[in-house]
């Protein structure tokens, strides 16, 4: 279920210490600066109020940038459904294998969870959807920190970019490379641990723990569903990070909300921009 649990995760006692790390960076090169900060796209009642630095970050931008625009969104159920679902008669018994099939029957039956409503859904979103229903059972919404700020910039007036469309995130969602056994087995693997991994995650993100998103999220992912992590994060990341350069180049300050995984290691937007002679420094 990393496949979207890497979207959507003990509040240590330090969360509220100042000298703690926030899971937002400042960018800055030739006299301009932008912001980018790590999200989460579920949250708890217990995960709120969040980190004042992402209200205190808003304030001082300009602009507000999300991976898509919830407007797009929220007008794109219709095509999202037409690629999550087979339209030609197959059925995720015939796709997965007989092992896997039977795993996952016996898995919703514990979980009283509809076999027969995933019957025609292909296997991401599937997954999609069990890690949802997981995450509402540990009292989760899919009120996360980009939709909340999304929702104020609109009330505010505020200016609002995102860095692609919802019909390249369903490009990178349902790539037909992805071995639909992998993406299943972790499925079923990682919604045992629901409740834990959301702890974990939340808590990383708002103590600004990279390391652990990496080893505890990112890793697995890319160790359990290679082609999944290729297409899910490392290609997105690559398309995104010159989009941020060019965003470097305005007089606007932009304020860039992005799931915390697309943030950490070598392939992440961060250590790219570095690399580029961006100087990066990771708030307080």
């Amino acid at each position: 279920m990393r496949i979207k649990l890497l979207f959507l995760f003990c509040l240590a006692v330090c969360i509220n210490n100042s000298q703690a790390k926030t899971f937002i960076w400042k960018a800055e090169k030739d006299g301009q600066h932008l912001y980018i900060g790590g999200t989460i796209h579920v949250l708890r009642p217990q995960d709120k109020p969040l980190p004042e630095a992402y209200y205190k970050t808003y304030q001082n931008s300009d602009v507000l940038v999300t991976e898509v625009d919830v407007k797009e969104m929220a007008g794109a159920a219709f095509s999202m459904s037409m690629r999550a679902m087979y339209q030609d008669g197959t059925t995720i018994k015939k796709v997965l294998s007989p092992e896997v099939f039977t795993q996952l029957q016996s898995f919703c039956v514990e979980n009283k969870l509809p076999l027969d409503a995933y019957m025609n859904m292909k296997p991401p979103m599937i997954s999609v959807s069990i890690a949802m229903s997981m995450m509402l059972k540990h009292g989760a919404s899919p009120e996360g920190i980009d939709l909340i700020f999304s929702q104020k910039a609109m009330a505010e007036g505020k200016k609002r970019l995102a860095l692609e469309t919802v019909q390249e995130q369903l490009d990178a969602l349902f790539n037909e490379k992805v071995n639909p056994d992998e993406i299943i087995l972790s499925t079923i693997r990682d919604a045992e641990n629901v409740g834990k991994m959301l702890d974990q995650m939340i808590a990383a993100l708002y103590q600004g723990k990279t390391e652990i998103f990496s080893s505890q999220f990112l890793q697995p992912m890319k160790q359990d569903t290679p082609e999944f992590y290729k297409s899910l994060i490392e290609v997105r990341n690559n398309n995104w990070v010159p989009k941020i350069e060019k965003m470097l180049s305005t007089p606007e300050v932009e304020f860039i909300l992005v799931g915390g995984l697309h943030l950490v290691d070598d392939i992440g937007v961060i250590k790219q921009l570095k690399a580029k002679g961006i100087i990066i420094t990771q708030l307080d």
